[in-house]
């Protein structure tokens, strides 16, 4: 059965029984009860329905129980087959490895064998030709001491011979002894050459005797070759079947991995099923809930959309006031500007005219007594009018202000939480207010102190720079200077905010936290200009710190944003006129320090130098200023656009700019503090101020032992010819662009429209929940029709369910019979299989010590081969070895022929042993045939006895119990096979395991015929259960039932579109049988048979 079939009975979970209601106990023939009341009517419906809703959730408990149990069992299972994916991949590695293992040990040892092959032949060969260079030696130092000996002789024969001469010269004359040692002469050469032919004779007979044993020794080596041969032959058919077992090794491997991703799929399947199921519950409970809510929101959704519309008319209305209010003030400052200058002219003339009369007045004081007029103050009044206007406006202003905090407060009251959360859109807004509230403050306190400090171009030419004036001036100077970088950091941060991404955008808002506690830095300061208390004494390291931090940040978070070339130079400007004013203070007082006459010392040209490079710095920053844009004048362009290059020197520029400064700051304190002491007519020398000055450098321009007078200037000239260059190229216009356009909104306007579509989104939201009211509706209309078809359900179920217990019992009991029978069973196999390990173990033992006599045998064979050849050329062979081999070294002789082999006959002892194992097999044949005898034997006897008497109750028993067990039991057999699948197990042939492969193949073979047999039994069962439930179908007899002709044929039928009338076999070549498939109608047929029979 595949798992596509639908759920079986035994499978539903069953539903919770009907509990029946009080109202359905009253007796037909009790007194009918008074007339209820409205309230009593609605409190048993209330209860009717509470009791519906009661049985619905019991329902739904119970079938949650079923299913969290089938959870429980799918996640065992998973476990197991992870736990079975995981062995199975450790056997598949562990196989491999010994693969390869294996592998590498056959290629290790053919090499091993070939190279000792090899130098076997080459110290066969170098043996072979030692012991020729012996037997040749032996024969030359035997030739020689022959020729040695021959010589003495000769020497011997020759003295005799001359002595001889003598005394027959002395004898006989000279003539006589000549012919008598000629004849002499011819008869020694005679004799040598007789012995010459002697040599001859012996070295060609030694040749054939080399030639002889060549020949056999070739003759070996050939027959030593075709063994080597054969050997490879061997080795190469067990390779490949080595080959053979991998590859089906892997095939079993990768059948049991699909079994595995079966199992996974169908779990995963069930799973999601499962979620499927749940998801659709949760759905359900999801919109009972957003029906009984839906009403509530829309009329709110509808009350809170009329009010922010009001709110945004309202809101237009004020925009739209508070401009046309704008443009009105703006033309009443005008003609108050007017009124106001015409009243100067004219108080200017009143003024002159009320002088000559005063002086007319005087004159003529003796004449008239009277009392001057006073004289009327238009000043005086006119302050006094505009002091009235502007607190009116104040008042107004005020007013105004109120109105929009009140304004904004309701509006975000209207905004969700998530607006208004720490990181949100709220902080983001609120950073973008920041950066221009910082620059604001930053610019008003620029002021205000240049104002109340009075810096101006002609700082270095005021005196009394000495004293308190001095470090106000500084403090100023530095102040100034400090606000100048903060304000062009905040520029860069207000450009790249109206450019970035969403990302980076809310990045920043959610750092709005930390980025305002440094406002108060710059709020400290300005309440100390309100009070009038900013002077040399307060600590502007808050103010550091702020500009230290903000920099920082936008180095993290925004360096990657592009800079607004025109902003970036007029930035740079402003920065450096305020740094040129800051050394312009700091020279001022480092000169008012030094004592007088010391115009020559090096000091004092440092300051001189200094102040010409502020003069020319400054002028250069005119010139560029002139060209900046800004305003609608020929020659001036929109807008300045210049490289990266550029604002790296820019950059640069300003860093030596500061190093300046830093030096210029420390030098100059440090004087302050030691002239503190002194008078006023006293001065510093320049010695001390050098001192100084070189520890400033070094620490502020990081190189020990450097002169900073050269630091200074060498930063100085960089910044000058930075700021020639930025001048020149401001004039020639080469920077000069187009005004260029937005190319993308800013990140607010992509928040703002992303946010309102959010809401609009959340407006067709309330379309849907309107229509999934009624679906909702009509769902719980089904609901109940379903819940009354559930509570019949029940009921039924309630009854089948006792049929199922019962029915379950008896299979249990059957279980457990044929449990103990399979035990017994299995315990017998584990005997027999012990003792079939035992008999393999005793006939391997058996087969290594025949192995073992055969090697001594093949040792044996080899030395009385040896022995042979050695008796061939002359040695015999020892008695033992006579004793061992059972033949005299004559017969032995006489026996090998010269093509005749050595025979061996096989020893007593191998004999009886073969014909032991012999028996031992026909014994195992014996016992296996047996065993499948009482195997056969007890199958039969599992099989129900044939009970005639009892075969009419089987008719009459219950197809819903049948139907139950048919099912269980294919669940059981489904189960099985799935286990079995997921469980393959691979024969372990490395012998690692106790259990022998063939056993363990004889008990996979096993478990698969069982469950053969009881499939094909199910299958039976389930045919004869059909055949009982339709009508017609069987045909009862005294010892079975059996399908009647015409079921079966009309099942054939249904199955398929034809029948099988009949097969026709026509005689053909053996190997070239096919089979053809006809399908013929009823006239064809017919034509068929007819051929047939004629």
């Amino acid at each position: 059965m595949s798992s596509s079939e639908p759920s079986t009975p035994a499978q539903t979970p069953l539903g919770h029984p009907v509990i029946p209601s009080p109202g359905g106990l009253l007796s037909p023939g009790a007194p009918p009860s008074p007339a209820p009341s409205k309230e009593e009517e609605s409190l048993r419906a209330q209860v009717k329905d509470l009791e519906e809703k009661l049985e619905k959730l019991e329902m739904k408990r119970t079938e949650d129980k079923a299913k969290l149990k089938e959870l429980e069992k799918h996640k065992i299972q998973l476990e197991q087959l992870q736990e079975w994916k995981t062995k199975m991949q450790e056997q598949q590695t562990e196989l491999q490895k010994q693969l390869k293992e294996a592998k590498k040990e056959a290629k290790e040892a053919l090499e091993a064998k070939e190279h000792y092959m090899e130098e076997m032949a080459d110290t066969a060969d170098a043996i072979e030709m030692a012991t020729l260079d012996k037997e040749m030696a032996e024969e030359r130092a035997e030739s020689v001491q022959l020729e040695a000996d021959s010589l003495k002789e000769r020497v011997e024969e020759l003295t005799m011979d001359l002595e001889i001469l003598k005394h027959e010269i002395e004898e006989k004359g000279s003539d006589g002894a000549a012919s008598s040692y000629h004849v002499k002469q011819l008869a020694e050469q005679n004799s040598r050459l007789k012995e010459a032919l002697v040599r001859m004779r012996d070295l060609s007979s030694s040749e054939k005797q080399e030639h002889l044993k060549l020949q056999k020794q070739a003759e070996k080596k050939n027959s030593e070759l075709e063994i080597q041969r054969s050997q490879k032959e061997k080795l190469q058919e067990e390779m490949k079947q080595a080959e053979k077992t991998i590859d089906e090794l892997k095939e079993q491997v990768d059948a049991a991995l699909g079994a595995e991703e079966m199992v996974e799929t169908l779990t995963e399947r069930n799973l999601d099923l499962e979620e499927k199921v749940r998801e659709l519950r949760e759905t359900v409970i999801d919109l009972e809930a957003i029906n009984e809510m839906n009403d509530e929101l829309q009329e709110n959704a509808r009350e809170t959309e009329l009010e922010l519309r009001e709110m945004l008319d309202l809101g237009g209305a004020r925009v739209r006031e508070s401009e046309k209010r704008v443009e009105a003030a703006q033309e009443t400052v005008a003609d108050y500007q007017q009124t106001i200058q015409k009243y100067r002219e004219l108080t200017a003339h009143l003024q002159e005219v009320n002088r000559e009369l005063t002086s007319q007045q005087e004159a003529s004081a003796e004449l008239q007594q009277q009392p001057p007029a006073e004289m009327f103050d238009f000043k005086i009044k006119f302050a006094e009018t505009k002091a009235y206007a502007k607190a009116i406006e104040m008042e107004l202003r005020k007013m105004e202000v109120g109105q929009a905090n009140r304004q904004v407060s309701l509006l975000t009251s209207f905004m969700p939480d998530s607006f208004l959360r720490h990181g949100g859109d709220h902080d983001c807004i609120l950073v973008l207010l920041l950066i221009p509230r910082l620059i604001c403050k930053a610019e008003l306190i620029t002021k205000q102190a240049q104002e109340k400090f009075d810096l101006t171009d002609s700082v270095l030419e005021r005196t009394g720079l000495r004293g308190s004036l001095g470090e106000q001036m500084s403090f100023a100077a530095g102040l100034v200077y400090s606000l100048s970088l903060l304000q062009a950091t905040l520029h860069k941060y207000e450009q790249a905010l109206g450019q970035c991404s969403v990302e980076v955008y809310k990045k920043v808002g959610a750092l709005y936290p930390e980025m305002s506690v440094h406002e108060r830095s710059l709020d400290f300061l300005i309440d100390l200009l309100h009070k009038d208390q900013l002077d040399e004494t307060v600590n502007v390291q808050p103010l550091t710190k702020a500009i230290k931090y903000y920099q920082h940040l936008y180095s993290i978070h925004l360096v990657d944003q592009n800079e607004d070339c025109t902003m970036q130079l007029a930035d740079h400007i402003r920065f450096t006129q305020s740094a040129l004013d800051c050394m312009g203070v700091e020279v001022g007082r480092l000169r008012a320090f030094l004592h007088t006459g010391q115009e020559k010392a090096d000091m004092a040209v440092l300051l001189k130098d200094l102040e010409t490079s502020c003069s020319d710095v400054r002028q250069f920053c005119k010139k560029i200023r002139r060209r900046m844009p800004g305003a609608d004048v020929p020659g001036i362009p929109a807008a300045l656009d210049f490289g990266q290059q550029v604002s790296d020197t820019l950059l640069d520029c300003r860093k030596h700019l500061t190093w300046v400064v830093a030096v210029l700051q420390e030098v100059a304190a440090a004087g302050g503090q030691m002239i503190a002491p002194l008078g006023e007519q006293e001065g510093l020398s320049a010695v001390k101020l050098e001192d100084v000055a070189f520890k400033a450098g070094e620490q502020i321009y990081g190189t020990p032992g450097a002169n900073p007078y050269e630091g200074l200037r060498q930063s100085c000239c960089i910044v000058i010819a930075t700021m020639n260059k930025m001048a020149t190229a401001m004039q020639e216009g080469e920077y000069d662009a187009e005004k260029p356009q937005a190319k993308t909104a800013p990140p607010v306007e992509l928040r703002a429209a992303s946010l309102r579509a959010e809401i609009t989104d959340a407006e067709g939201l309330g379309m849907k929940l309107e229509d999934r009211e009624t679906v909702i509706k009509e769902l719980k209309k089904s609901l109940k029709i379903k819940g009354e078809e559930l509570s019949e359900a029940s009921v039924r179920l309630s009854l089948l369910e006792k049929k199922l217990d019962s029915s379950s019992k008896d299979a249990d009991e059957r279980v457990e019979g044929i449990q103990t029978r399979l035990d017994d069973t299995q315990t017998l196999l584990r005997k027999k299989e012990k003792e079939f390990e035992e008999t393999m173990d005793a006939l391997q033992a058996d087969i290594d010590q025949l192995e073992s006599e055969k090697a001594e045998l093949k040792l044996r064979i080899n030395s009385q081969s040896k022995m042979t050849i050695d008796g061939v050329r002359g040695t015999p062979p020892s008695g033992i070895a006579s004793v061992i081999t059972g033949m005299t070294p004559v017969s032995m002789m006489s026996a090998m022929g010269p093509g005749s082999g050595l025979q061996v006959i096989d020893s007593p002892l191998l004999t009886q042993q073969i014909e032991v194992q012999r028996l031992s097999i026909k014994h195992l044949k014996n016992e296996n045939n047996r065993l499948k005898a009482e195997r056969m034997r007890a199958q039969l006897a599992s099989l129900p006895p044939l009970n005639v008497a009892k075969l009419p109750t089987r008719d009459g028993a219950r197809p819903e119990v049948l139907s139950g067990a048919l099912y269980r039991k294919t669940d059981q057999l489904l189960e099985t096979l799935l286990q079995m699948s997921a469980n393959v197990k691979v024969v372990d042939i490395t012998g690692k395991t106790p259990v022998t492969p063939s056993a363990q193949l004889l008990e996979q073979t096993a478990r698969l015929q069982s469950l053969s047999d009881t499939l094909d039994k199910l299958k039976d069962e389930v045919a004869e259960h059909v055949v009982t439930q339709r009508p017609g179908a069987r045909a009862s007899s005294d010892f079975a039932t059996f399908p009647s002709a015409s079921y079966v044929k009309a099942k054939e039928e249904r199955k398929g579109d034809t029948v099988l009338v009949g097969r026709v076999m026509l005689p053909c070549s053996r190997g070239q049988e096919q089979v053809h498939r006809l399908v013929l109608s009823q006239t064809q047929l017919q034509k068929v048979h007819r051929l047939l029979l004629t």
